[in-house]
């Protein structure tokens, strides 16, 4: 793991390099800044006795994927990653260890040379660091991996692979050595990777090896009504609630897009995603707004990012956002 440990901080000579640094710093909020920028707006909040992070941040784009070295410097917990920036992230330890953990009180523990896989626009997601982590990370969007799928393996990903998280790789495995050799690639030739055809070659391979590990997750035996694929029908319900979740469509209104009645729209929400459609477009609108108030600068205020997602009583909005996150909206905008 020579080059992966090396790679954004070591030039080909073995040189001390700034050339991938974006932040070095002990500022929450400069360092969320950039962390909003490389991966997607999300909440952290320190765990031990240090509240002071001492992090830093380097990144490289690789095509449409962009590889970061990324610690914190304390112990961290990571959570609320917000669906809407459309991506997911694979993060490589390569330091000290952590613990991802799934729904009720599943977790995976990774250490260096493990890995772990994630789609945040498509399932929920948190995890804690040690004081001593270090992840070697990449950064995918969504609707460039589906495509990628598509284009290699000749249709359309199954829904609920995207769904699925799970750790894979290790010291000596495939992913470990793809890595690696993606590392070196970065370490000697830069301009390559960053301008040329090796970049796209880059991530075309990291990217088939990543859907092969997901599509190999898939066809392991689950329970019967765990991951069902869900119909047209509420796909392009739930379509139609992210392109106009600022307009807070009626229930008529999705049943009609999705060319169904109400009845049957509601029937089939409550079997394949365990809630109603306006309980889905509602989180969907929190989300959005809890993703804006995370990513707003100095002087944003939180009615106006409220109004901004059709948000007419204020009182009401701010009640909900509290029982949904556990924290008033002023707090999240601090």
């Amino acid at each position: 793991m020579k080059a992966i440990h090396r790679v954004l901080v070591n030039d080909s000579d073995g040189r001390p390099t700034e050339r991938y640094r974006l932040v070095a710093s002990r500022d929450w909020d400069e360092i969320r800044a950039w962390s909003d920028k490389v991966y997607m707006p999300y909440r952290v909040m320190a765990t031990g006795r240090a509240n002071t992070p001492n992090s830093v941040l380097d990144a490289v784009k690789i095509g449409r994927l962009t590889m970061s070295r990324f610690k914190y410097g304390i112990p961290i917990h990571v959570k609320d990653f917000s669906p809407n920036a459309g991506t997911g992230l694979v993060l490589t330890s390569i330091g000290g260890s952590a613990r991802h953990w799934s729904e009720g009180n599943a977790f995976h523990d990774t250490g260096v040379g493990d890995a772990f896989l994630v789609d945040n626009s498509r399932t929920h997601y948190w995890v804690d660091f040690d004081k001593d982590h270090l992840q070697l990370n990449l950064t995918f969007e969504h609707d460039a991996m589906a495509s990628l799928h598509e284009r290699w393996f000749g249709t359309p990903a199954d829904e609920r692979m995207w769904t699925l998280k799970f750790r894979f790789g290790g010291v000596g495995s495939s992913w470990v050595s793809l890595l690696e050799y993606a590392c070196q690639c970065v370490i000697e030739m830069p301009d390559a990777v960053q301008q040329g055809p090796l970049g796209r070659h880059l991530e075309e391979a990291l990217g088939i090896h990543l859907l092969t590990q997901w599509r190999a997750q898939l066809a392991q035996p689950r329970p019967a009504n765990q991951h069902r694929i869900a119909p047209r029908h509420v796909l392009a319900a739930e379509r139609y609630i992210r392109e106009h979740a600022q307009c807070a469509p009626t229930l008529s209104e999705l049943a009609a897009e999705a060319c169904v009645s109400v009845r049957t729209l509601s029937k089939s929400f409550q079997e394949y995603r365990g809630c109603t459609p306006m309980d889905a477009l509602k989180e969907h609108r929190l989300q959005r707004v809890r993703a804006e108030l995370l990513a707003s600068g100095p002087g944003e205020k939180v009615s106006s990012v409220a109004r901004r997602w059709g948000y007419a009583n204020l009182g009401l909005f701010a009640g909900n956002y509290k029982k949904r996150f556990g924290e008033a909206t002023s707090q999240t905008l601090r």
